[in-house]
């Protein structure tokens, strides 16, 4: 399954799957990241791989926002649900927008689908090209090699009274390529489906991630899980990077 049919079949289940994620607390620490680090005036924010809009929903009462994402099912639920803000069908592999933005946000591990590290540098850069200079970059890493749990299973589950729904993975990492094979059991409205949803993620390295970072021209900052507190590798927290655009030489 290539990049541009994910989550086709399975987009009107995301929101009721990750129901349970804190997105406003997401959202609260996005907003803090952006004022506390920006070296820029302005409220224009670029939020990559924006999925179903959900943190667009919250950041729109503060920001002018455009949403990219690959999944032209996921942008049809966005703009269903976020009447002000613009959402647009793209690439960050391939983004070429032709104007600059105060902030840039790939949320919700969206990032882990560059599967090398020369696919990652060229997305940092195309975040960079993106940026006013001194505009906020914000990224999370859900995976990381320093974190990798090898062979864990993961299940996800929905019940309604309409809609049982089960979503099953399990962790094999090959270099730096995550295989992640999906498998959903879905039963709606008295009707049985099965299938399987493929994802190719890359997992890297924190250090190795920096230095793209700081190659690229950017000041980068780590937090821990959303919060302001300092990202700490011994708490398996989800590392968060908050990169500024700096001059370059």
């Amino acid at each position: 399954m290539g990049e541009k049919e994910l989550y086709k079949k399975f987009a009107g289940y995301y929101d009721r799957i990750y129901e349970n994620v804190d997105y406003r607390k997401e959202a609260e620490f996005i907003k803090w990241a952006i004022e506390n680090h920006r070296e820029c005036e302005g409220k224009k924010l670029l939020d990559v791989a924006c999925g179903t809009g959900t943190h667009a929903s919250i950041l729109a009462r503060d920001f002018q926002i455009l949403g990219v994402d690959i999944s032209k099912e996921m942008l049809n639920i966005a703009r269903e649900k976020v009447s002000n803000a613009r959402f647009i069908h793209g690439d960050m592999k391939e983004l070429g927008l032709g104007e600059t933005f105060d902030a840039v946000i790939c949320m919700f591990s969206a990032i882990h689908y560059n599967t090398t590290y020369s696919e990652l540098e060229n997305t940092l850069q195309n975040f960079y090209n993106h940026l006013k200079e001194g505009g906020v970059v914000i990224f999370d890493f859900g995976l990381n090699k320093e974190n990798w749990i090898e062979g864990l299973v993961s299940v996800d589950t929905v019940v309604e009274e309409n809609l049982k729904l089960a979503r099953i993975c399990q962790s094999h990492l090959q270099g730096t390529l995550f295989d992640a094979n999906f498998v959903f059991l879905v039963k709606e409205n008295g009707k049985l489906d099965f299938d399987i949803d493929q994802h190719k993620l890359g997992v890297f390295e924190i250090e190795k991630t920096i230095g793209i970072m700081q190659k690229i021209g950017f000041e980068t900052s780590i937090y821990a899980d959303f919060s302001k507190k300092g990202w700490d590798i011994m708490a398996g927290e989800r590392p968060v990077f908050v990169g500024v655009k700096q001059t370059r030489p």
